[in-house]
């Protein structure tokens, strides 16, 4: 390998942090991301593959790097596992980049624009259905500011998002190298082409032919305050939850259907919680409105994070305890029970924030009729953005309305289609609210009726195209002679 290589691969790794550290993390700039891999990919062939895998995954470490505070300060993970939720990722790209650069010395650029974006999607799936996190640091969240390409995940969830991203940067890369003969390129650029410029018409379609429905006004309330409040005593947990009783009779406008509270506003036990369902029931009553309200009940059972649903009525109509739990943090026992709640817009459905990161729970409650989803919540300020769209996502995905209400985060109403009808930050030590009107439809999207179909295809590739390199190497190169009609060919090793 000549030195010249070497030195035009490091910049590509630079190039590949720089962008990956802009189009990555709590606040990406969507489109970078498109073009992180592709100086990595294009420079990988004229390297040894140790030295490829080596830099990508130097590169890629450093572009995570835009969470290392996140991490550290915000949620206090200790250094060790820092390096290591940022090293997976990183080695895991190299690889990819390695599987990318052995298609393309083998003179192969439809397989090769192939590779990356079936082998970065299997391994995103597999991690969803096997991590207490779930779709947490899916890279397919990178691209919720660009509505039209979000549209595609009412058909294939939320993996055809990475797809087409990793999909249009080895294309490029393929035909930036030249591997391969002209007319494979030349199929290759008008096949990708036309399909992602399917995936953004189908997007533009779907955004103007948003179905007729209900209007439902919601006011969504929050509050800042230190952690000192939530751990002390029961007498400032009722306290602060008698102040948000009052905001609710005050904020709330005439004609509001629900109010929203944000998460764990408090820790009650048993013989507390009748006066504080006496106070929302009376609040409920006075505004004529639903409450949903964010609270820990301690029984004797144990202690749930829990949604009190009041109706408009004063009644305690529902009561949810979230499924997903934070691990290390949450001491909770998780629910078991979905919750949904017939109204004339509909029927309305109850989460809690982390909840929302788990496609199946969302696709449940689709299944189930749900056209409204109402979640309290409590985020960690520098991720807000961030965890306020991947519950957007399940919006788009289902084809529900989403009303949630973060502490520590932001106060968000989304339509079916990821649009953003109102949004604010809480605040410290003060009430913000903010009140809009969603149009609630009963709609049920090919992804809610068919699930992870387009995850399980892309592992379906990745396994094919695997077998196909080692049986490739085992015979000599044989099957890519014979694929490619060369009678002779050499393969880079």
């Amino acid at each position: 390998m000549q030195a010249p290589n070497l030195r035009l691969g490091a910049l590509a790794a630079i190039a590949t942090a720089i962008l990956a550290y802009f189009g990555t993390g709590l606040q990406p700039l969507w489109p970078l991301l498109w073009l992180a891999p592709i100086p990595m990919l294009v420079f990988a062939p004229g390297l040894r593959g140790g030295v490829a895998f080596l830099l990508a995954s130097i590169g890629w470490f450093l572009g995570e790097m835009n969470q290392w505070t996140y991490f550290t300060r915000i949620l206090s993970i200790p250094f060790p596992v820092v390096i290591l939720f940022l090293a997976i990722p990183a080695l895991l790209f190299g690889l990819g980049i390695l599987f990318t650069r052995s298609f393309l010395v083998r003179q192969s650029p439809i397989l090769a624009a192939l590779s990356l974006p079936a082998y970065w999607v299997s391994w995103e799936y597999l991690s969803e259905i096997t991590s207490p996190h779930s779709t947490f640091g899916n890279l397919g969240y990178t691209q919720m500011s660009c509505l039209s390409l979000i549209q595609i995940a009412s058909i294939t969830g939320i993996w055809a998002l990475s797809f087409c991203v990793f999909l249009f940067a080895s294309t490029v890369a393929a035909l930036l190298s030249g591997v391969g003969k002209r007319s494979s390129r030349r199929t290759l650029a008008l096949g990708v082409g036309v399909m992602l410029v399917a995936v953004f018409a189908f997007g533009e379609w779907r955004l103007v032919t948003t179905p007729e429905g209900w209007p439902v006004a919601i006011t969504l309330i929050a509050r800042d305050v230190p952690m000192s409040v939530y751990l002390g005593p029961e007498e400032e947990a009722v306290s602060l939850l008698s102040d948000y009783a009052n905001e609710v009779a005050r904020v709330a406008p005439a004609g509001t259907q629900v109010v929203v509270l944000p998460e764990k506003i408090g820790r009650v036990s048993e013989n507390t919680l009748p006066q504080i369902d006496a106070l929302f029931s009376a609040a409920a009553s006075a505004t004529k409105s639903s409450i949903d309200l964010g609270l820990v009940r301690k029984t004797a059972a144990g202690s749930f994070n829990s949604a009190r649903f009041y109706s408009a009525d004063g009644k305690v109509a529902a009561n949810y305890d979230k499924h997903h739990l934070v691990p290390g943090i949450e001491p909770e026992k998780p629910g078991t029970q979905r919750v949904t709640l017939d109204q004339k817009s509909g029927r309305w459905g109850l989460q809690i924030c982390k909840d929302m990161d788990f496609p199946q729970l969302s696709r449940e409650y689709a299944v189930d009729g749900a056209n409204l989803l109402l979640v309290p919540a409590w985020d960690f300020q520098l991720d807000r953005w961030l965890h306020a769209r991947m519950a957007v996502l399940r919006a788009v995905e289902n084809g529900f309305a989403l009303g949630r209400s973060s502490r520590n985060g932001l106060l968000t109403l989304a339509d079916n289609r990821g649009r953003i009808i109102a949004e604010k930050a809480s605040m410290l030590d003060q009430f913000v609210s903010v009140t809009g009107n969603l149009t609630v439809t009963s709609e049920k999207t090919f992804y809610s009726r068919t699930g992870d179909w387009f995850g399980r295809i892309c592992i379906v590739t990745f396994v094919l195209l695997l077998g196909y390199q080692v049986v490739d190497r085992l015979t000599g190169g044989r099957v890519e002679r014979l694929r490619s009609g060369a009678l002779k060919f050499d393969v880079e090793r």
